[in-house]
């Protein structure tokens, strides 16, 4: 039997709100998520809760402005 291919997903925005549920399904249905912010302190605040949920090993954080064209070269090279 094939090995079942590993599901990555990035999700902006996602220190809050929509996005930090959107990140949080991801997760339990097995995908590993980059969460991305614009504020580093939130994002990780964000990274914290979905770990205390235990859904460690699917959670990553990178501070992301799509604004600023070098956080986002900063990503693609994540």
């Amino acid at each position: 039997m094939a090995e079942p291919t590993k599901r990555y997903a990035v999700v902006t925005g996602a220190n809050k709100g929509i996005g930090l549920e959107i990140c949080k399904q991801l997760a339990l249905h097995g995908v590993t998520v980059v969460l991305t912010a614009r504020d580093e302190k939130r994002g990780m605040e964000a990274v914290e809760k979905l770990k205390e949920s235990g859904l460690s090993e699917y959670i990553d954080f990178h501070q992301l402005d799509v604004a600023d064209p070098a956080t986002i070269a900063s990503l693609a090279d994540f």
